[in-house]
């Protein structure tokens, strides 16, 4: 006999089966509406795309461009479970000629995002014709794998990662090639609290220096760059000149350097 009060074993209560069925029906209005709907909502926030395809469940928007600057063409699949955490995500995949950014994507109803398996594949000359601040005219190339990126208010809030920035050439007229580094973050050196910011241990793979330095990213948009760094084999005269200007060397050829901004 089945329990008193309750219903019998493996049948669902009426209430059950009602919120599947919005459940399932919401699910199907998502996955049928059309991808173009979300122009007006990527508009109001500087977004535009030349077309959209496909549904606001899995689509692509073509020729997706941010305050004028190109990004590229975007694909996405909506991940279900990941509104039963409160947050809408999706699979993203963004391509263009020179390179593409590929992550897991989630956003809460407080308007942060969480990132998971991102990686970044880009020419350091498609970050600096972003709107955001960067330094212009470097060259490059950027490639960056982060297990963990959280944003608040549009700031990293928590970073786990590894960048590499290979064959960097300084910007004209110096025109200088300055190596390739490798960026750890957090900084594995420096233990960090809450609300200090983010901070990456960063070091030289090849070139004309050899660099061990630190970078901070702090709260308030502000960054600063300090170490050491000293001559590798024969360095140029503009860049001796300029190793120069940070003052005299330690007894291992090493000088202090700081470099420090708003972004």
């Amino acid at each position: 006999a089945p329990p008193a009060g309750g219903a019998p074993s493996g049948t669902r209560s009426p209430r059950s089966l009602i919120a599947l069925g919005v459940v399932a029906l919401r699910v199907f209005v998502v996955a049928t509406l059309p991808a173009s709907l979300l122009g007006g909502r990527l508009e109001r926030n500087g977004v535009t795309a030349m077309a959209f395809t496909g549904s606001i469940w899995a689509g692509a928007a073509v020729g997706l461009a941010w305050r004028g600057a190109v990004l590229g063409d975007l694909r996405w699949r909506v991940a279900p479970l990941e509104m039963f955490r409160g947050r809408l995500g999706a699979h993203v995949t963004l391509t263009r000629p020179d390179g593409r950014i590929e992550s897991d994507v989630a956003a809460t109803l407080a308007g942060n995002l969480h990132l998971a398996g991102t990686r970044v594949d880009l020419p350091v000359e498609a970050l600096g014709a972003l709107p955001v601040g960067l330094p212009k005219g470097w060259r490059g190339q950027l490639h960056a794998d982060f297990t963990e990126l959280e944003l608040a208010k549009g700031w990293p809030a928590v970073v786990r990662g590894a960048i590499d920035m290979d064959g960097l050439v300084a910007p004209p007229p110096r025109n200088a090639s300055i190596g390739s580094y490798h960026a750890v973050l957090p900084d594995p050196n420096s233990p960090t609290s809450p609300g200090a910011g983010i901070s990456a241990r960063v070091t030289d793979k090849e070139g004309p220096f050899a660099v061990d330095g630190r970078l901070t990213l702090s709260p308030d948009r502000s960054f600063l760059l300090e170490g050491t760094l000293a001559p590798r084999g024969d360095t140029p005269p503009a860049l001796q000149r300029s190793l120069e200007l940070l003052g005299p060397a330690d007894s291992e050829g090493r000088r202090q350097f700081g470099v420090s901004g708003t972004i």
